[in-house]
């Protein structure tokens, strides 16, 4: 039962968090690009997992070339699951092949199911439809939980 309330929420925050990620924010003319990027890049270097997270989506909307490598060793060696997640969706957004290919590999490959399910998800919709099918229970969850 606790299993299948931890599993709605993690659903239901990817639902709602998600959609607004997919926004794009365009920086103003007259910000400072590469400033910004090297303050995010800053961010993501830290020890603290609330900035990484932060910074790794802001380095994913801005699109930032300069941010793959660091976001692929954050993504890889990162112990926190959100942070490496925020650097998954990041990768994605920004397209770059070998990004998208570190994400693609996570699916089969990265210690933690959460991370595998999200990536499977994030390069379906973010970079190619039709690699990963997600289908629906035979039976829904919510009447095995009675």
């Amino acid at each position: 039962m606790k299993k299948f309330i931890v599993l709605l929420a993690a659903l239901t925050l990817v639902v709602l968090v998600v959609p607004m990620m997919a926004q794009e924010s365009i920086l103003p003319p007259s910000a400072n690009k590469a400033l910004i990027e090297d303050n995010l890049l800053i961010g993501l270097s830290t020890n603290n997992a609330g900035l990484q997270h932060s910074s790794a989506l802001m380095l994913g909307k801005i699109q930032s070339e300069r941010a793959v490598i660091p976001l692929m060793t954050a993504f890889h060696n990162n112990p926190h699951e959100n942070v490496r997640i925020a650097a998954a969706w990041a990768l994605c957004k920004i397209g770059d092949g070998r990004g998208v290919y570190a994400v693609r590999m996570a699916v089969k490959y990265d210690e933690c199911p959460k991370v595998q399910v999200t990536c499977a998800w994030y390069y379906e919709n973010f970079v190619q439809h039709g690699t990963f099918s997600f289908t629906q229970p035979a039976e829904p969850m919510i009447a095995n939980a009675k």
